[in-house]
């Protein structure tokens, strides 16, 4: 190998799916590798610039044959670029290629700046950005211009909102706008550890402080100039609330069996997916936290409230899918943007881009029909029992009749092709069908 390689500064993993299965830069200031936070991702999401022509990793996949040395321009979602030289080697099992392994060292160009170089390439953990709110609706457009002017201090920020509407994507974006963008941006969802656990995962262990603790950084010190993410913060303990608030107050905290105070400075960031109040009421979030916690409060509306936005999100989806699948899928067919616009949404934009992803998956046309999208969106209301007691006292014949018909159409476009099979299979002609899905605004 060139004499670049007396040392590496990137290690990456992908399978044959083109999925990175694990990925490392070298970071000077720890001396030792540490994960980019992108295992699990597309390849070709990371790096937009690359295709599966120019990409060694699918080039190693296709030929068999490792390529050693070759300088490669890449630049990742953020729009972040470097001169790499990469040596990427195909790894079998079984006689099989089952993935590609990549080295890689920054070319002489960046070998001064190095460290510079590598530290400006790192997400640092926050993917998303400002120009990530993908959005037309004017209450969420102005929570994007609040969020520029927010991103300039370090007060608290909580931001409030149903599941699935994107309140990490606004943490990261955050972060990301501020003049802590440099640091690390650490994210906890504060339900997924117990209780018990919690404690020193956000402030850290002294050996010896309970069997087999060591000496470990808690989320705090990690987070030091940068930003700490605490969702669902209502979830934790009360006794570690007042904990967590002395933390903030003070700007120092004491690992778990520690006796020494460690400064800290960080911003923090928390969110929760109730009403802050009622969960004060209900006795699972401290108020006096509620307040240091909520310097700035951020509202992020429901999808179901944001009516602009739904084709909006479904073409960016579609887009986003066509790249990582390497299709070219246009759209989705009349029926399902109706369907789309008078679903509720109750998983949000999370539903909706996994709902799209679903679609993708089993289409094969170039516009999405209505039978590729997930069946529980097109009979998203419970079947009502039309001839039962209540039912019938509640409403009349003609709006049963309605409700009957209506169902019906849904059940032959959702096993049809197109508007005529569906004619076909309800006996009726393509008119008469036309006439009533316009009449159920289908």
């Amino acid at each position: 190998m060139s004499e670049l390689y007396d040392h590496i500064d990137a290690i990456i993993i992908v399978n044959k799916q083109g999925i990175i299965e694990y990925s490392a830069m070298f970071c000077p200031e720890t001396n030792r590798f540490e994960n980019e936070g992108i295992t699990g991702k597309r390849l070709l999401e990371i790096y937009p610039t690359l295709t599966k022509e120019t990409s060694s990793h699918y080039r190693v996949l296709k030929s068999g044959e490792p390529i050693v040395n070759e300088k490669q321009s890449l630049t990742n979602f953020k729009g972040e670029s470097a001169v790499l030289i990469n040596s990427t080697f195909p790894m079998e099992y079984n006689n099989e290629i089952i993935g590609t392994i990549e080295a890689s060292v920054f070319s002489s160009a960046h070998k001064i700046n190095s460290h510079k170089s590598l530290n400006d390439f790192r997400s640092h953990n926050a993917l998303y950005t400002l120009e990530d709110i993908i959005t037309k609706d004017d209450a969420l457009l102005e929570i994007k211009e609040k969020l520029k002017r927010i991103s300039q201090s370090n007060s608290s920020v909580l931001i409030c909102g149903d599941t699935g509407t994107g309140k990490e994507l606004v943490a990261q974006a955050i972060h990301n706008y501020s003049a802590r963008n440099n640091g690390p941006f650490i994210s906890q969802n504060c339900s997924a550890i117990p209780s018990t656990l919690l404690e020193s995962t956000l402030f850290g262990t002294v050996k010896g402080s309970y069997t087999g603790a060591e000496n470990k950084k808690g989320l705090f010190e990690l987070a030091n100039d940068g930003t700490l993410f605490l969702d669902e913060i209502n979830s934790m303990d009360i006794g570690l609330q007042a904990k967590i608030l002395k933390a903030i107050e003070e700007k120092k905290i004491r690992r778990v069996g520690g006796e020494s105070f460690i400064n800290i400075n960080i911003r923090v960031v928390s969110a929760m997916n109730t009403d802050p109040l009622a969960a004060i009421d209900d006795g699972i979030l401290r108020k006096d936290l509620y307040y240091r916690l909520g310097v700035v409060q951020i509202n992020l509306p429901p999808l179901k409230d944001r009516k602009k936005d739904i084709l909006l999100l479904t073409d960016h989806f579609i887009k986003t899918y066509n790249h990582q699948m390497c299709k070219n899928i246009l759209g989705v067919s009349e029926i399902v943007k109706n369907i789309f616009n008078s679903y509720t949404w109750p998983g949000n934009v999370r539903e909706l881009r996994n709902a799209i992803e679903s679609a993708f998956n089993l289409c094969t046309e170039e516009i999405i029909p209505l039978k590729d999208i997930p069946e529980y969106i097109i009979y998203n209301n419970k079947k009502e029992k039309y001839f039962a007691k209540d039912t019938v006292q509640n409403k009349s014949l003609p709006e049963l009749l309605k409700n009957y018909e209506k169902n019906l159409i849904l059940d032959a476009l959702s096993i049809s092709k197109n508007i005529t099979e569906a004619a076909k299979k309800l006996q009726i002609t393509r008119q008469s069908l036309q006439y009533k899905m316009d009449k159920y605004n289908l």
